[in-house]
């Protein structure tokens, strides 16, 4: 915010007693390009945070075929684990001198300023948040398991009977937690089954852990002419796919965009149900995908992945987002054709920044859901793509019976 208005007044109003959840923390792209870009954040600040590189997110358990697969990012692009705590010191001691700090506990109504971006953490209560149709988890066991050095350096997503398990690399400890839905399983069966996960990453828990139940939830309105929502504050969507910090970038740009004249509030509202409703749909794809397990868990998974993706079919980003997603060619290069023809749409755009397209065919293919999905939607790409090559061949076959046929000729375009 201080880099978009250089010459703005900006007080940071920081409770130091509220604490964030110590489970520590994956990001996706978004967060380490944004932190060197604003605070100078680089390998060289690792140890301050117990940082470690994160090269993808892999995903085992998913889909009844049973197959594991590594959802990589693109190098030489690295992703970021770290303390979560460590990197609220971190930022506190980077912005301390460069801001006006008050250090109390303080609602927005009671700060005297042009505009606020509160980020004050987990509402009190949800009578101006909606929760989400879909999400199917609840609930969260978390356990410490210290070690020497880091044994992976990508954040472990794997299927279990009673939800999944995210593992999460530091210097010093790998985080595990348990998510599943304490409506349906009881914490002491997914004591009990995490130990699976233990012994499968050669891991030794420790005695600190911590359990507790969270709402998936989203505000209803976001943005006023004199107040952003951000961070828990605005919404939380569970942490598959680590989504979070790019819905809190593009909150923040939109509030900028807001601020600048470029858009007017109520736009801006519009984006952030989509953006919304995008992560809903990235994080949904893995439930709609089911597991290999046979449990009431995930037969009431399955079912809201169902419905998610049904809603899909009224939204012409998504499809076209499932449509062109192509698989990586033989060398690797992930073709984005509609990106390339300048068709793509704004909400298409906003699609790709939180998710681009080599993500989607990666996780289409690697999740077995790319046909069943295209079903849903009725974006069969197999039979559009063979019936528009069926269709520039016979218009090259024609060519010779244009009426200026040799000297002037139409040439059809080649498909994407």
């Amino acid at each position: 915010m201080k880099l978009s208005f250089p010459e703005a007044k900006v007080e940071w109003h920081y409770d130091p007693n509220i604490k964030p959840q110590a489970v520590g923390e994956g990001t996706t792209l978004v967060l380490p390009s944004l932190l060197h870009r604003t605070l100078g954040f680089g390998p060289k600040d690792f140890d301050l945070v117990d940082g470690y590189v994160k090269t993808g997110i892999f995903k085992r358990g998913w889909s009844a075929t049973e197959e594991e697969f590594l959802h990589e990012f693109p190098s030489p692009t690295v992703a970021l684990h770290f303390n979560a705590n460590k990197m609220q010191d971190y930022v506190y001691g980077r912005l301390k001198d460069h801001v006006d700090l008050f250090e109390h506990n303080v609602k927005p109504d009671d700060i005297d300023a042009d505009y606020i971006i509160d980020c004050s953490g987990r509402p009190k209560d949800y009578s101006k948040h909606s929760q989400s149709a879909y999400i199917p988890v609840n609930a969260v066991h978390v356990n410490q398991c210290y070690w020497d050095a880091p044994k992976f350096s990508h954040t472990l997503t794997i299927a279990r009977p009673y939800g999944w398990v995210f593992g999460i690399p530091l210097q010093n400890r790998c985080s595990i937690g348990y998510l599943y839905n304490s409506d349906i399983n009881t914490l002491e069966e997914v004591k009990e089954d995490v130990k699976a996960i233990f012994s499968d990453f050669d891991l030794t828990p420790s005695e600190e852990t911590n359990s507790f139940g969270f709402n998936n939830y989203s505000k209803n309105r976001n943005f006023t002419d004199r107040v952003a929502s951000n961070g828990n504050a605005s919404f939380f969507l569970e942490p598959l796919e680590a989504m979070s910090f790019g819905m809190a970038s593009t909150v923040i740009d939109n509030a900028i965009n807001y601020l600048q004249g470029l858009v007017p509030v109520e736009q801006a509202n519009m984006e952030y149900v989509g953006l919304v409703r995008n992560v809903e749909r990235i994080i949904m794809m893995h439930y709609f995908a089911g597991s290999k397990y046979n449990t009431p868990f995930w037969d009431y998974a399955k079912e809201r992945g169902e419905l998610c993706m049904e809603s899909g079919k009224y939204d012409p980003a998504f499809c076209d987002m499932i449509k062109h997603a192509y698989p990586a060619g033989a060398f690797g290069s992930a073709p984005q054709t509609i990106m390339d023809s300048g068709q793509a749409s704004m909400d298409y755009l906003h699609l790709s920044n939180l998710w681009w397209s080599p993500s989607f065919a990666q996780n289409l293919d690697g999740l077995g859901i790319r046909s069943k999905l295209e079903g849903v939607l009725g974006v069969n790409q197999a039979s559009s793509v063979a019936a528009e090559q069926t269709a520039y061949r016979q218009a090259l076959r024609d060519i010779t019976d244009q009426s200026d046929f040799p000297t002037d000729i139409i040439w059809p375009t080649k498909p994407e």
